[in-house]
Protein backbone atom coordinates (compact mmCIF):
# COMPACT_ATOMS: atom_id res chain seq x y z
CA UNK A 1 0.00 0.00 0.00
CA UNK A 2 1.43 3.57 -1.42
CA UNK A 3 1.32 6.33 1.31
CA UNK A 4 0.15 10.02 0.32
CA UNK A 5 0.26 12.44 2.87
CA UNK A 6 -1.37 15.74 2.12
CA UNK A 7 0.59 19.16 3.87
CA UNK A 8 -1.73 21.64 4.65
CA UNK A 9 -0.32 25.04 5.57
CA UNK A 10 -3.99 26.77 6.06
CA UNK A 11 -6.22 26.48 8.64
CA UNK A 12 -9.11 25.12 7.49
CA UNK A 13 -12.01 27.20 9.38
CA UNK A 14 -9.99 30.53 7.89
CA UNK A 15 -11.53 31.18 4.69
CA UNK A 16 -9.66 31.56 1.55
CA UNK A 17 -8.94 29.94 -1.44
CA UNK A 18 -6.18 27.76 0.09
CA UNK A 19 -8.44 26.02 2.11
CA UNK A 20 -10.78 25.51 -0.22
CA UNK A 21 -7.95 24.07 -2.42
CA UNK A 22 -6.94 21.64 0.25
CA UNK A 23 -10.54 20.33 1.05
CA UNK A 24 -11.37 20.23 -3.16
CA UNK A 25 -7.71 18.06 -4.05
CA UNK A 26 -8.21 15.95 -1.10
CA UNK A 27 -12.24 15.02 -2.02
CA UNK A 28 -11.13 14.58 -5.62
CA UNK A 29 -8.93 12.27 -4.78
CA UNK A 30 -10.61 9.91 -2.24
CA UNK A 31 -12.62 8.55 -5.27
CA UNK A 32 -9.11 6.72 -6.87
CA UNK A 33 -8.05 5.70 -3.61
CA UNK A 34 -7.56 2.03 -4.64
CA UNK A 35 -4.04 1.35 -3.38
CA UNK A 36 -3.53 4.19 -1.73
CA UNK A 37 -3.46 5.29 1.79
CA UNK A 38 -4.24 9.06 2.58
CA UNK A 39 -3.83 11.35 5.65
CA UNK A 40 -3.53 15.11 6.11
CA UNK A 41 -0.90 16.80 8.13
CA UNK A 42 -1.44 20.28 9.63
CA UNK A 43 1.84 23.11 9.43
CA UNK A 44 0.33 26.05 11.29
CA UNK A 45 0.13 27.08 15.04
CA UNK A 46 -2.34 25.25 16.78
CA UNK A 47 -3.35 27.78 18.51
CA UNK A 48 -4.17 29.55 15.47
CA UNK A 49 -4.17 33.50 15.28
CA UNK A 50 -4.71 35.45 12.20
CA UNK A 51 -0.42 36.65 11.70
CA UNK A 52 0.95 35.34 8.76
CA UNK A 53 4.47 35.44 10.51
CA UNK A 54 3.56 33.55 13.78
CA UNK A 55 2.46 30.85 11.33
CA UNK A 56 5.42 30.72 9.30
CA UNK A 57 7.95 31.02 12.83
CA UNK A 58 5.97 27.73 14.07
CA UNK A 59 6.29 25.94 10.38
CA UNK A 60 10.18 26.99 10.64
CA UNK A 61 11.03 25.62 14.57
CA UNK A 62 7.97 22.26 13.74
CA UNK A 63 7.83 21.27 10.58
CA UNK A 64 10.34 18.58 10.66
CA UNK A 65 9.08 16.98 14.11
CA UNK A 66 5.52 17.07 12.94
CA UNK A 67 6.36 16.10 9.34
CA UNK A 68 8.32 12.70 11.23
CA UNK A 69 5.38 11.81 13.11
CA UNK A 70 3.88 11.24 9.61
CA UNK A 71 5.92 8.85 7.56
CA UNK A 72 5.51 8.63 3.64
CA UNK A 73 6.25 7.43 0.44
CA UNK A 74 4.93 10.98 -0.80
CA UNK A 75 4.11 14.59 0.97
CA UNK A 76 1.73 16.56 -1.09
CA UNK A 77 2.21 20.45 -0.30
CA UNK A 78 -1.02 21.71 -1.50
CA UNK A 79 0.21 25.52 -0.98
CA UNK A 80 3.47 26.56 -3.32
CA UNK A 81 4.19 29.29 -1.86
CA UNK A 82 5.20 27.41 1.40
CA UNK A 83 7.62 25.10 0.05
CA UNK A 84 10.32 27.40 1.54
CA UNK A 85 9.17 24.98 4.43
CA UNK A 86 9.99 22.24 3.16
CA UNK A 87 12.56 19.77 4.95
CA UNK A 88 15.45 18.86 2.96
CA UNK A 89 15.45 15.52 3.57
CA UNK A 90 11.92 15.20 2.01
CA UNK A 91 12.76 17.59 -1.22
CA UNK A 92 12.66 14.28 -3.24
CA UNK A 93 9.35 12.78 -1.69
CA UNK A 94 7.50 16.34 -2.04
CA UNK A 95 5.28 17.33 -4.93
CA UNK A 96 4.04 20.33 -4.68
CA UNK A 97 0.82 22.47 -6.12
CA UNK A 98 1.79 26.01 -7.09
CA UNK A 99 -0.88 28.34 -7.59
CA UNK A 100 0.74 31.29 -8.67
CA UNK A 101 3.76 32.89 -8.05
CA UNK A 102 3.09 36.71 -7.10
CA UNK A 103 5.20 36.87 -4.27
CA UNK A 104 8.64 36.69 -7.03
CA UNK A 105 6.31 38.90 -9.04
CA UNK A 106 6.24 41.25 -6.64
CA UNK A 107 9.80 40.71 -5.92
CA UNK A 108 11.12 41.25 -9.04
CA UNK A 109 8.85 44.84 -9.45
CA UNK A 110 5.94 43.14 -12.13
CA UNK A 111 3.70 43.55 -9.21
CA UNK A 112 3.01 46.14 -6.62
CA UNK A 113 3.54 45.42 -3.27
CA UNK A 114 6.70 44.72 -2.87
CA UNK A 115 7.75 42.24 -0.06
CA UNK A 116 9.92 42.63 2.82
CA UNK A 117 12.94 41.38 3.10
CA UNK A 118 12.29 38.15 4.98
CA UNK A 119 9.45 37.86 3.10
CA UNK A 120 11.77 37.99 -0.01
CA UNK A 121 14.21 35.78 1.35
CA UNK A 122 11.76 33.10 2.03
CA UNK A 123 10.35 33.61 -1.61
CA UNK A 124 13.95 32.89 -3.37
CA UNK A 125 14.29 30.14 -0.69
CA UNK A 126 10.65 28.53 -1.68
CA UNK A 127 11.76 28.74 -5.54
CA UNK A 128 14.91 26.62 -4.75
CA UNK A 129 12.86 24.25 -3.08
CA UNK A 130 10.36 23.62 -6.05
CA UNK A 131 13.32 22.88 -8.21
CA UNK A 132 14.31 19.74 -6.17
CA UNK A 133 10.59 18.63 -5.57
CA UNK A 134 9.74 15.12 -6.72
CA UNK A 135 7.08 17.04 -9.03
CA UNK A 136 5.76 20.26 -9.47
CA UNK A 137 2.18 21.33 -10.87
CA UNK A 138 0.17 24.26 -11.70
CA UNK A 139 -3.43 25.04 -11.38
CA UNK A 140 -3.02 26.88 -14.89
CA UNK A 141 -0.58 27.38 -18.12
CA UNK A 142 -0.09 30.76 -16.74
CA UNK A 143 1.20 29.89 -13.99
CA UNK A 144 3.15 26.60 -15.85
CA UNK A 145 4.23 29.73 -17.92
CA UNK A 146 5.31 31.38 -15.10
CA UNK A 147 7.44 28.81 -13.92
CA UNK A 148 9.36 28.10 -16.89
CA UNK A 149 9.92 31.75 -17.01
CA UNK A 150 10.50 32.79 -13.63
CA UNK A 151 11.96 30.06 -11.85
CA UNK A 152 13.76 28.12 -14.49
CA UNK A 153 11.22 24.81 -14.09
CA UNK A 154 10.07 23.62 -17.42
CA UNK A 155 9.34 20.73 -18.92
CA UNK A 156 7.22 17.81 -16.84
CA UNK A 157 4.93 20.01 -15.24
CA UNK A 158 1.49 19.35 -15.59
CA UNK A 159 -1.05 21.60 -15.23
CA UNK A 160 -4.57 20.52 -13.10
CA UNK A 161 -6.94 22.81 -13.12
CA UNK A 162 -9.42 23.65 -9.94
CA UNK A 163 -12.78 22.05 -10.22
CA UNK A 164 -15.71 24.80 -9.06
CA UNK A 165 -15.59 24.93 -5.67
CA UNK A 166 -19.25 23.60 -4.90
CA UNK A 167 -21.54 26.23 -2.78
CA UNK A 168 -24.60 25.91 -0.71
CA UNK A 169 -27.87 27.72 -1.42
CA UNK A 170 -28.25 31.08 -0.58
CA UNK A 171 -28.57 31.06 3.06
CA UNK A 172 -30.47 33.88 5.29
CA UNK A 173 -31.49 36.60 2.87
CA UNK A 174 -29.17 39.36 3.11
CA UNK A 175 -30.22 43.09 2.91
CA UNK A 176 -28.95 43.92 -0.63
CA UNK A 177 -30.07 46.34 -3.45
CA UNK A 178 -32.17 45.46 -6.13
CA UNK A 179 -29.82 45.78 -9.13
CA UNK A 180 -25.67 45.82 -8.37
CA UNK A 181 -22.38 45.23 -9.84
CA UNK A 182 -20.44 42.37 -7.55
CA UNK A 183 -16.96 41.71 -7.04
CA UNK A 184 -15.42 39.54 -4.13
CA UNK A 185 -11.39 40.11 -3.32
CA UNK A 186 -8.94 41.09 -0.84
CA UNK A 187 -7.66 43.88 0.07
CA UNK A 188 -4.26 43.11 -2.12
CA UNK A 189 -3.40 45.73 -4.81
CA UNK A 190 -3.05 42.99 -7.34
CA UNK A 191 -7.14 42.41 -6.73
CA UNK A 192 -7.45 46.23 -7.73
CA UNK A 193 -10.22 47.00 -5.64
CA UNK A 194 -9.13 50.59 -6.31
CA UNK A 195 -9.86 49.63 -10.26
CA UNK A 196 -13.41 48.40 -9.21
CA UNK A 197 -14.08 51.80 -7.95
CA UNK A 198 -13.16 53.36 -10.51
CA UNK A 199 -15.32 51.18 -13.53
CA UNK A 200 -18.56 51.53 -11.07
CA UNK A 201 -17.64 55.09 -10.88
CA UNK A 202 -17.98 55.61 -14.87
CA UNK A 203 -21.44 53.68 -14.75
CA UNK A 204 -23.32 56.52 -12.71
CA UNK A 205 -25.34 57.18 -15.27
CA UNK A 206 -27.26 53.36 -14.87
CA UNK A 207 -30.08 53.89 -12.89
CA UNK A 208 -30.24 52.76 -9.38
CA UNK A 209 -27.25 50.33 -9.86
CA UNK A 210 -25.18 49.50 -7.20
CA UNK A 211 -21.64 48.16 -6.16
CA UNK A 212 -21.27 44.83 -3.88
CA UNK A 213 -17.28 44.59 -2.64
CA UNK A 214 -17.68 41.16 -0.67
CA UNK A 215 -14.50 40.31 1.24
CA UNK A 216 -12.53 41.44 4.15
CA UNK A 217 -13.08 44.70 5.42
CA UNK A 218 -11.72 47.35 2.89
CA UNK A 219 -8.57 49.11 3.53
CA UNK A 220 -8.21 52.38 4.31
CA UNK A 221 -7.68 53.80 0.75
CA UNK A 222 -10.29 51.49 -0.39
CA UNK A 223 -13.06 53.15 1.92
CA UNK A 224 -11.80 56.34 1.21
CA UNK A 225 -12.13 55.70 -2.20
CA UNK A 226 -16.03 54.18 -1.88
CA UNK A 227 -16.81 57.96 0.14
CA UNK A 228 -16.79 59.68 -2.82
CA UNK A 229 -19.09 57.45 -4.35
CA UNK A 230 -22.86 56.89 -3.66
CA UNK A 231 -23.96 52.99 -3.41
CA UNK A 232 -21.30 51.10 -2.68
CA UNK A 233 -21.73 48.52 -0.01
CA UNK A 234 -19.16 46.14 1.48
CA UNK A 235 -20.02 42.44 2.70
CA UNK A 236 -17.88 41.64 5.14
CA UNK A 237 -16.92 38.11 5.88
CA UNK A 238 -19.68 36.38 4.22
CA UNK A 239 -20.36 32.79 4.52
CA UNK A 240 -20.46 30.45 1.45
CA UNK A 241 -24.07 30.33 1.75
CA UNK A 242 -24.20 34.45 1.64
CA UNK A 243 -21.66 34.08 -1.41
CA UNK A 244 -23.96 31.78 -3.07
CA UNK A 245 -26.64 34.30 -3.17
CA UNK A 246 -24.32 37.24 -4.14
CA UNK A 247 -23.36 35.72 -7.27
CA UNK A 248 -27.22 34.63 -7.90
CA UNK A 249 -28.51 38.12 -7.55
CA UNK A 250 -26.06 39.91 -8.72
CA UNK A 251 -26.58 42.16 -12.01
CA UNK A 252 -22.86 41.06 -13.52
CA UNK A 253 -19.64 40.06 -11.54
CA UNK A 254 -16.72 42.59 -12.15
CA UNK A 255 -13.30 40.90 -11.52
CA UNK A 256 -10.61 43.65 -12.97
CA UNK A 257 -7.60 41.79 -11.13
CA UNK A 258 -4.27 42.78 -12.66
CA UNK A 259 -3.00 39.46 -12.07
CA UNK A 260 -4.08 35.86 -11.32
CA UNK A 261 -2.67 32.24 -11.29
CA UNK A 262 -6.48 30.97 -11.57
CA UNK A 263 -9.61 33.07 -10.76
CA UNK A 264 -11.57 30.86 -8.50
CA UNK A 265 -14.10 33.58 -8.15
CA UNK A 266 -14.84 33.87 -11.92
CA UNK A 267 -15.33 30.20 -11.59
CA UNK A 268 -17.95 30.13 -9.17
CA UNK A 269 -19.82 33.26 -10.61
CA UNK A 270 -20.18 31.35 -14.21
CA UNK A 271 -21.52 28.32 -11.98
CA UNK A 272 -24.22 30.42 -10.54
CA UNK A 273 -25.14 31.94 -14.24
CA UNK A 274 -23.85 35.33 -13.04
CA UNK A 275 -22.33 37.29 -16.16
CA UNK A 276 -18.85 37.97 -15.88
CA UNK A 277 -17.10 40.83 -17.12
CA UNK A 278 -12.81 40.54 -16.15
CA UNK A 279 -9.54 41.59 -17.12
CA UNK A 280 -7.63 40.10 -19.82
CA UNK A 281 -5.19 38.82 -17.34
CA UNK A 282 -4.28 35.98 -18.59
CA UNK A 283 -5.25 33.09 -16.53
CA UNK A 284 -8.47 34.84 -16.13
CA UNK A 285 -9.13 34.41 -20.14
CA UNK A 286 -8.19 31.13 -20.11
CA UNK A 287 -10.83 29.93 -17.25
CA UNK A 288 -13.32 31.79 -18.64
CA UNK A 289 -12.97 31.53 -22.19
CA UNK A 290 -15.59 33.40 -24.22
CA UNK A 291 -17.68 33.11 -21.20
CA UNK A 292 -17.10 36.19 -20.01
CA UNK A 293 -16.75 39.89 -21.90
CA UNK A 294 -12.76 41.25 -21.57
CA UNK A 295 -11.16 43.85 -20.92
CA UNK A 296 -7.60 45.19 -19.71
CA UNK A 297 -7.43 45.85 -16.14
CA UNK A 298 -5.57 49.14 -16.07
CA UNK A 299 -8.44 50.42 -18.56
CA UNK A 300 -11.40 51.37 -16.33
CA UNK A 301 -13.31 52.66 -18.98
CA UNK A 302 -13.16 49.75 -21.55
CA UNK A 303 -14.15 47.82 -18.37
CA UNK A 304 -16.94 49.91 -17.98
CA UNK A 305 -17.79 49.97 -21.58
CA UNK A 306 -18.16 45.99 -21.84
CA UNK A 307 -20.23 46.57 -17.95
CA UNK A 308 -22.75 48.71 -20.08
CA UNK A 309 -23.20 46.93 -22.95
CA UNK A 310 -24.38 43.41 -20.00
CA UNK A 311 -26.93 45.77 -18.28
CA UNK A 312 -28.37 47.17 -21.38
CA UNK A 313 -29.18 43.73 -22.72
CA UNK A 314 -31.33 41.41 -20.58
CA UNK A 315 -30.76 38.75 -23.69
CA UNK A 316 -27.25 38.91 -23.67
CA UNK A 317 -26.99 38.66 -19.90
CA UNK A 318 -28.93 35.93 -19.87
CA UNK A 319 -27.05 34.40 -22.88
CA UNK A 320 -23.45 35.02 -20.73
CA UNK A 321 -25.03 33.26 -17.88
CA UNK A 322 -25.57 30.25 -19.59
CA UNK A 323 -22.39 30.17 -21.46
CA UNK A 324 -20.68 30.32 -17.78
CA UNK A 325 -22.88 27.33 -16.45
CA UNK A 326 -21.56 25.56 -18.78
CA UNK A 327 -17.91 26.38 -18.99
CA UNK A 328 -17.90 26.18 -15.22
CA UNK A 329 -19.26 22.38 -15.59
CA UNK A 330 -16.20 21.46 -17.60
CA UNK A 331 -13.97 22.12 -14.16
CA UNK A 332 -15.18 18.99 -12.64
CA UNK A 333 -13.57 17.21 -9.64
CA UNK A 334 -13.44 13.99 -11.32
CA UNK A 335 -11.20 15.33 -13.52
CA UNK A 336 -9.17 16.75 -11.02
CA UNK A 337 -9.63 13.46 -9.42
CA UNK A 338 -8.02 11.81 -12.18
CA UNK A 339 -5.00 14.12 -12.84
CA UNK A 340 -4.07 14.43 -9.28
CA UNK A 341 -3.71 10.20 -9.60
CA UNK A 342 -1.41 10.18 -12.89
CA UNK A 343 1.20 12.52 -11.15
CA UNK A 344 1.09 10.86 -7.91
CA UNK A 345 1.94 7.52 -9.74
CA UNK A 346 3.90 9.18 -12.02
CA UNK A 347 6.02 11.17 -8.87
CA UNK A 348 6.53 7.71 -7.29
CA UNK A 349 7.56 5.91 -10.31
CA UNK A 350 10.30 8.00 -10.81
CA UNK A 351 11.40 7.76 -7.11
CA UNK A 352 11.48 4.13 -7.33
CA UNK A 353 13.92 4.47 -10.85
CA UNK A 354 15.66 6.59 -8.67
CA UNK A 355 16.18 3.99 -6.21
CA UNK A 356 16.97 1.16 -8.53
CA UNK A 357 19.43 3.37 -10.52
CA UNK A 358 21.24 3.83 -7.17
CA UNK A 359 21.59 0.26 -6.29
Amino acid sequence: MKRLVWVRTAPPDIPGSMAAYGDLARRAAASFAAGWERATCDLFDPLGGSSMWRHHLWRWRNARRVLAKHPADLYHWLDGSMAAFIPKELLGRSVVTVHDLIPLLQWRGELPGRPSLPAAWLVRRGVRALAGCAGVCADSRATQADLARLAGIAGGVPVIPVPVRPLPGPGTAMDLPEKFVLHVGNNATYKNRLGVLDVFARLREVPDLHLVLAGPPPSPEVRAAAAGLARVHFAESVDDAQLSGLYRRAALFLFPSLYEGYGMPVLEAMAAGCPVVCSTASALVEVAGEAALWAPARDPEALAAQCRTLLADEVLRRRMGERGRARAAAFDIASMGRSLLKWHEQALDALEKKKESHG
